[in-house]
């Protein structure tokens, strides 16, 4: 008997179990290292802000925003350039008001100084004094100013600078896109300080605007506050006259015909500018439906809000310009008249024809304040095109083009007390929520700032109340005559 045998059946080979090897420490390091986020830094982010909430962007259609062009003419990789420093000074103040942070404010600080130096070096060379970059450069200083809420009555401001400049480049500057931009941006920077300085002397470099304006409603525009500066300044210099006159002693002598022919020249070239105002009201809107489709169209005054428009940021803007020089023009008309109160009989026709013009002058002025506030949602983009609530990315842009002609509104006397009361609400929103510091009234402005203060003098409240003061005075006599200084 045989015994078989089965042969051992083999084990199976289980598979080998595999060692998970940990990375050294520093491979750990350099792995977390690649999915790290980024660190966006205080350069970056300021520029991003300021971009984003104080550029307007370009429409492509030609009409000017505020600063559209500095996306394409700022160079990131021209370090320490005029143009880049000058923006990253600004956009880090801007980001400072929005987030506190001090080290934005001191490395603000920091640039501006090296701007200002650069400045000084640019202007030496007429071919680089006339770049665009300069007028740029000098634009964005004064942006500065709006950020700080510094230096608003400072005599010391760029405007005769920016006025040579100006009349230096003549009218081929506004050949460009860009440089049509920087000129109506420029223009609105000398006219705020004439107005704040009672100064007429800058309003207009080589009648640019005026000469264009003939063939441009939006140049003419400008012209046309440029005009009406200089019809204020002159308003005020009979003022300042007839004052002296009535307060001085009894030899002083009496108002000459010359004076007083120049004088009705002078009122006669003031209503004839508020006809001037109705008339581009009227070739205005022709002209915004020929050339800007799309965009709101002008009303006459009064008329904004009646119909169902709906304007664009840009559009919002410039009829607030516009009807803020013609509320200008109105308040000073009516200034003038209170002067006219202590005059002699003989003159009681005069006075009639004032009587009868007054109760119009004061209508416009509300009518100009109502424009101008219905206009202010649509600068700010709180009014989509359907008129429903909307909100803007750069609504910084339209408040710095807006700031003081809302400033203007409150401390016109011919105001309603709502109008009033929205105006302020307006001012605190552009200072607190946009970081504009420059959005206070002239008055909190004047009861902050020392005896070198001029800001007052541009005060038609603050003016007319001396007025009546001393039309209620028996004597009839300031206790500082300087203080009616145009």
């Amino acid at each position: 008997m045989t015994v078989t045998t089965r042969p051992p059946k083999p084990k199976e080979k289980t598979p080998p179990k595999t060692t998970k090897r940990l990375p050294e420490p520093s491979t750990r390091r350099r792995s977390l290292a690649v999915i790290k986020q980024p660190t966006q830094s205080y350069d970056e982010m300021s520029l991003c802000y300021f971009v984003r909430r104080f550029v307007s962007p370009d429409e492509g259609d030609g009409f000017p925003g505020h600063f559209s062009f500095l996306p394409s003419f700022f160079d990131h990789h021209k370090d320490g350039g005029l143009v880049e420093t000058a923006t990253l000074s600004v956009a880090q103040l801007a980001a400072y008001n929005h987030l506190g942070n001090e080290e934005l404010r001191t490395r603000s600080l920091r640039n501006y100084g090296r701007v200002i130096k650069g400045l000084q070096q640019s202007i030496q060379s007429d071919d680089q004094a006339l770049d665009d970059s300069v007028i740029a450069t000098i634009l964005l200083l004064c942006t500065y100013k709006d950020f700080s809420g510094e230096g608003l009555g400072d005599p010391n401001e760029h405007a005769s600078g920016l006025f040579y400049l100006l009349e230096r480049r003549g009218p081929s500057q506004i050949g460009t896109r860009r440089g049509a931009e920087l000129f109506l941006l420029a223009l609105l920077r000398l006219q705020i300080y004439s107005f704040l300085h009672g100064d007429d002397t800058y309003t207009d470099p080589g009648a640019i605007a005026t000469v264009i304006g003939i063939f441009d409603p939006l140049l003419r525009a400008l012209a046309m506050m440029s005009k009406t500066l200089s019809l204020r300044h002159r308003l005020f210099q009979f003022i300042q006259s007839d004052i002296f006159q009535q307060i001085g002693s009894p030899s002083a002598t009496s108002e000459t015909s010359s004076d007083a022919d120049q004088e009705r020249l002078l009122l006669q070239e003031c209503f004839d500018m508020l006809d001037g105002f109705n008339d581009w009201d009227c070739e205005a809107a022709t002209y915004w439906q020929m050339t800007f489709e799309g965009r709101g169209v002008p009303t006459v005054l009064g008329e904004m809000g009646a119909g169902k428009m709906h304007y664009d940021a840009e559009t919002a803007c410039i009829m607030i310009l516009v009807r803020s020089a013609r509320l200008i023009l109105l308040q000073s008309m009516l200034l003038y008249q209170t002067t006219l109160q202590t005059v002699d009989d003989e003159y009681s026709n005069y006075q009639a024809m004032w009587a009868q013009c007054v109760p119009v002058l004061e209508s416009d002025v509300r009518k100009c304040v109502d424009d101008m506030l219905f206009c202010v949602p649509y600068a700010l983009g709180d009014i989509d095109s359907s008129g429903m609530p909307s909100s803007m990315m750069y609504d910084g842009a339209a408040a710095i083009m807006i700031v003081h002609s809302i400033r203007l509104v409150t401390h016109c006397v011919y105001t309603t007390p709502a109008q009033g009361e929205r105006a302020g609400i307006i001012l605190t929103r552009l200072n607190s929520a946009i970081g504009i510091r420059s959005a206070v009234g002239w008055l909190a402005a004047d009861g902050v700032e020392g005896e070198g203060n001029v800001l007052w003098k541009a005060s038609p409240r603050m003016l007319e109340s001396r007025l009546l003061d001393c039309r209620q005075d028996s004597l009839g006599v300031f206790k500082d005559a300087a203080l009616l200084s145009p």
